[in-house]
């Protein structure tokens, strides 16, 4: 799960997007998605790792 946060993470940065960007983006609390992506075992779920990625695939 470590690997899924940083591999996002990095697209994050590629994009020059903060998580507060994109959770605008998203329609996600900001707060909640910052949880997510602390770089722990903590699993993501599905529905959300799906939404960031066709986020920063735009």
């Amino acid at each position: 799960m470590v690997e899924l946060k940083t591999q996002l993470l990095e697209k994050l940065t590629q994009k020059s997007m903060d998580v507060e960007a994109l959770a605008r983006a998203m329609e996600f609390d900001p707060v909640i998605l910052k949880l997510y992506l602390v770089r722990d075992d903590y699993p993501i779920p599905n529905r959300i790792v799906k939404k960031i990625e066709e986020v920063l695939a735009n």
